[in-house]
This record gives structure tokens, C-alpha cells and sequence, in this order.
């Protein structure tokens, strides 16, 4: 019974590997040896990947015995990652394409729109994309739509071709603008190179978006500032590449305390990160960054031959009493410069220490 479990999970994992995919900083081909090495470590108990063998075991034979030693721990982390990754892979690549598609037709249909049977055409075909792509129709309705609508556009400009040749020059020129602008805002949203959170820049966006969104709405919201303790100690003490490793963790730390996808965290600077909470009352935040404090009081970090631990101290505003997003941000780092004033090592929101 064990071993037919074994072998079927061993096939799960290697379909996986099969059909894995390239992601941001992952080849396909390396997701899949990762995941070969893990089906010989459930099938013959041979090291896990990124361990060399025992001693005791160097040949990998796949004794009986060493199934107590299979890491279930450490596959189950591996699987996490792997989705987590793939997940924030296919949902950006799924908005970056809706904002694509939707931006390309509008505008070649504004260039090419000149008379009102035309423009008529037209904006009755953008208008039924652009119902496709706010209603977050699937990739199918949508790629129709979009089809059809370049289709149309395509006839039109064929026919303006025959007319107006100077017109076609326009066009190519605004298309240059519209990839050159589609392109920096692309880039604008990239991730953090080192944690893979999101950047400063896609926080102040969000943050803004947030702000305006829940002042419209009236839902509550709570902007959560996070900054490591005495950071530059271990920078100092063990280097950079230590540190590095320490805001990683502490970063893996942040996307699994907050996993919603409303929930957004970002790098915000050096040792700090941000979280933007929305749906969320302060009494509910403050249980949130409590879970955090005590999840990273538990983390041990190994770096060489060194474990290395740290606190964190967190600062939490909510959106009720800020006039503009700017004050908002001001309140919670208020909050985390306080926490940090007392003693570090725990949250302070609106003057109340936790």
C-alpha cells in the first residue's frame, strides 16, 4: 500500500515536471530536474535535492529503512513555492495581456475612426472588448473579441490604404508610442530583483488605488509598514549576502501571513516592507501582524555555519482618518517609528503598543 502511494505520487510529480513552463527567473528545464530529484528522493530515500549523500547511505540505494528519512517537510515547501510562483507568473502575464489588448484596439480604432459609418464600426466593436475585458470574460471571449475587432480594423485600414497612404505612416508612428508606452509601464511593475515583491513603485500605485477605491466604497482598509530590527547588525557582523538571505526569508514570511489576493506586499525600501490590507479593520490587522511577529520570532536562518534570528517591528494605519493617501502612509510609518522607539520587537497602530 505504501509503495503504490509512493510510486502514484512519483507520477504525479513527474507529469508536473513534464509540463512545466519557463517563469520569471526559472528555466522549465530546471523545474524539472528539480522535480526528478525529488521523485528519487520519495522513491529510493536518496538525498533531497541540494543535499549530498550521508555517509552512511552514499550509494542511494533506497534501503526501506531510510523512508523516515524522506524530507515530506521540505516537498511539501518545494510544491508550495513552485505554485506560488507559477501563480504569480500566469496572473500577471493574464492582466499585462487584458491591458495589451485592450489598449492596442482603442487606440488603432481612434487613428483609424475618421468617418461616422467608420467610427461607428468601430467603437461597436471596441465597446463589446472592452465589456469582455471589465467583466474578466475568459481568455477564450476575450481572444474572439479581440479578433474580431482587429479583423474590422484590418478591412479599414486596408481600405484607407488604397486612399491614403500618408495615413498608414500615422499609424505606424502611434503604434511606436503605444509599445514604447506600454513597454515603461511594464517595466515600472517589475518585481523586486531580489525578494520578488512587488517594487516601490507598484506600492505607490497600488497604494493609490486602494485609497481612492475604499474612500469610494466606504470598505476599511489598513496600510501595515514592516521593518526588520537592527538589520544593519547582521550586515556588519556576517556581510551583505547574509543580509540578503535574512530580507528573503523575512519576505516568504510576509506572502504566507498575508495570503489574499487582496492582500499586497511589497519591498519598500532596504530592511522595510509594506502590506496593503483591504477589507480589513484595524482589530483584524492587528491579529494579522501579531501571527507575523510570531512567525519570524521563530525563524532560524542558516547562513554558512551560522543560524541567525531576528524580530521585526510593524506600524499599522487604517484609512478611516487620512485625508489623502500621503497621510495614510505617514500614519503607519508614524506607528512603526514608535514601535521601534519602544523597544522593537512589536506593533504599534493609531498610539496603542501591542
Amino acid at each position: 500500500m505504501e509503495r503504490t502511494a509512493l510510486d502514484q505520487l512519483a507520477a504525479v510529480l513527474k507529469t508536473w515536471g513534464q509540463y512545466a513552463f519557463d517563469l520569471d527567473e526559472i528555466k522549465a528545464s530546471s523545474i524539472n530536474e528539480q522535480i526528478d530529484g525529488w521523485v528519487r528522493h520519495i522513491l529510493m530515500a536518496t538525498p533531497r535535492p541540494g543535499l549530498e549523500p550521508a555517509p552512511e547511505d552514499e550509494t542511494g540505494d533506497g534501503d526501506p529503512e531510510l523512508t523516515a528519512r524522506r524530507d515530506w517537510p521540505g516537498l511539501n515547501a518545494f510544491v508550495s513555492r513552485l505554485r506560488r510562483n507559477e501563480q504569480s507568473y500566469v496572473n500577471r502575464q493574464i492582466v499585462g495581456t487584458r491591458q495589451v489588448m485592450g489598449d492596442f484596439v482603442q487606440t488603432l480604432g481612434r487613428v483609424l475612426a475618421e468617418d461616422q459609418e467608420e467610427q461607428t464600426r468601430v467603437l461597436s466593436a471596441i465597446g463589446h472588448m472592452r465589456t469582455a475585458i471589465e467583466g474578466n470574460a475568459p481568455i477564450e471571449t476575450l481572444s474572439e473579441t479581440a479578433l474580431h475587432a482587429i479583423n474590422l480594423i484590418t478591412d479599414i485600414a486596408k481600405e484607407r490604404s488604397r486612399r491614403n497612404q500618408g495615413l498608414l505612416n500615422e499609424l505606424t508612428g502611434k503604434l511606436h508610442e503605444m509599445r514604447g508606452e506600454l513597454d515603461a509601464a511594464q517595466r515600472e511593475m517589475e518585481l523586486d530583483p531580489l525578494t520578488r515583491l512587488y517594487n516601490r513603485k507598484a506600492f505607490d500605485i497600488q497604494l493609490e488605488r486602494v485609497f481612492e477605491l475604499c474612500k469610494l466604497s466606504g470598505q476599511p482598509a489598513c496600510l501595515m509598514m514592516v521593518d526588520a530590527d537592527h538589520f544593519k547588525r547582521i550586515n556588519d557582523t556576517f556581510g551583505h549576502p547574509a543580509g540578503d538571505q535574512v530580507l528573503k526569508r523575512l519576505a516568504n514570511c510576509c506572502v504566507q501571513s498575508f495570503p489574499r489576493r487582496t492582500d499586497f506586499v511589497a519591498r519598500y525600501g532596504g530592511e522595510e516592507f509594506a502590506v496593503v490590507l483591504q477589507d480589513t479593520t484595524t482589530s483584524t490587522a492587528v491579529q494579522l501582524a501579531e501571527r507575523l511577529l510570531d512567525v519570524v520570532r521563530d525563524l532560524e536562518i542558516e547562513y554558512e555555519q551560522e543560524r541567525l534570528r531576528i524580530t521585526i517591528s510593524i506600524g499599522i494605519a487604517e484609512l478611516n482618518a487620512s485625508p489623502t493617501a500621503s497621510d495614510w502612509l505617514q500614519a503607519s510609518d508614524k506607528a512603526l517609528y514608535q514601535a521601534k522607539n519602544s523597544g522593537r520587537d512589536r506593533l504599534v497602530t493609531q498610539g496603542l503598543t501591542v
